[in-house]
């Protein structure tokens, strides 16, 4: 299931967030650029596609890190922005991905310095008929690996495995 959940979210994390010249387009209903906050929010009906992983969410918001050196307008030139610094998708967060690979959450969070994506509020994975749930899944993209936290419920995974196949102890 592990790989299943590597699969699913490199798939689909890694291409949405990381540094590569490939296209991504973010739909949505409106769109606020924000240079105090250094940050740009995406709402209503936000949809994101790059190649073969799409994105929805009610509202994405880009937090932006500064330039080194960069100077504030108090100072009389314009903030430079550099990085993405952190991206949070909020409300029905959907993640499509090929061969069938979803992701469902209330929230979803990538940290950039960390390489972290961590989906909350009845995250679930699924691909194919196989599925997992907890109260928060973490993956650790770097580290090529993932934790599922129960919390106050418990962790759930459904494998399906050929029919037929002896098991253990058989």
């Amino acid at each position: 299931m592990r790989s299943l959940i590597l699969l699913l979210f490199l798939a689909c994390a890694t291409p949405l967030w990381a540094a590569e010249t490939v296209p991504v387009k973010i739909t949505s209903d409106t769109m606020t650029y924000t240079q105090k906050g250094d940050q740009v929010i995406f709402t209503g009906s936000v949809y994101v596609i790059r190649q073969d992983i799409q994105l929805w969410s009610d509202t994405l918001t880009v937090l932006l890190e500064k330039k080194d050196g960069a100077k504030n307008a108090t100072q009389g030139v314009p903030d430079e922005q550099g990085a993405i610094k952190k991206i949070i998708a909020k409300g029905n967060v959907r993640i499509k991905a090929d061969k069938g690979r979803t992701g469902t959450c209330g929230k979803a969070t990538y940290e950039a310095d960390k390489d972290l994506l961590t989906m909350e509020d009845s995250p679930m994975l699924m691909e194919g008929a196989n599925k997992i749930q907890g109260e928060v899944i973490k993956l650790y993209i770097k580290e090529n690996r993932s934790e599922v936290l129960g919390g106050k419920g418990r962790v759930e995974a459904i494998f399906n495995t050929p029919a037929g196949k002896e098991g253990l102890g058989q």
